[in-house]
């Protein structure tokens, strides 16, 4: 696709690897969810250095509800966040408020992730229930070629009806 962009997670380690992303030219680097989900100085401080780069800096989140209200309500310096979000709820927590929370909040992207729940969700059921909420964009975990070509085009389709 023309429109291919990259973007990527930092490292939960002592080095972040922000360099190694922006040489491969990351639009958008996420905070990694381990740093994110903590909810302090760090995760303010790799959101400051990701943006002073000149790149998009989201938020990861593996407790998505807590952590996006927290950096909603601190308004801190995100413009994406990344958080799973599947017709199951999995990893989810309180998969009602976090739909709520996504459905109301207009000002900011929103990326799917575990969207066909681990592999538990068929691709039409997973992208018909992403095409109901504010989920601007989806990744998807593939495995084979015929996975790639049945899932993306499912995506696709699915996120034009937003």
């Amino acid at each position: 696709h023309d429109d291919f962009v990259v973007t990527g997670s930092t490292f939960p380690g002592p080095d972040p690897l922000i360099d190694d992303l922006i040489e491969i030219d990351a639009k958008l680097i996420f905070v990694h969810g381990m740093v994110s989900d903590s909810r302090d100085d760090k995760l303010i401080r790799l959101l400051e250095e990701v943006a002073s780069r000149g790149v998009i800096p989201g938020i990861a989140a593996h407790n998505p509800f807590s952590t996006l209200n927290f950096a909603i309500k601190n308004s801190l310096n995100v413009n994406a966040f990344l958080i799973p979000f599947n017709a199951n709820g999995l990893y989810m927590g309180e998969k009602q408020k976090l739909e709520d929370l996504v459905d109301s909040t207009k000002n900011y992207a929103f990326i799917g992730m575990k969207t066909m729940a681990a592999g538990k969700l068929d691709p039409e059921k997973a992208f018909d229930y992403i095409s109901k909420h504010n989920i601007n964009a989806v990744t998807i975990g593939m495995v084979t070629p015929e996975e790639a070509e049945v899932s993306t085009k499912l995506a696709l389709n699915a996120l034009q009806k937003l």
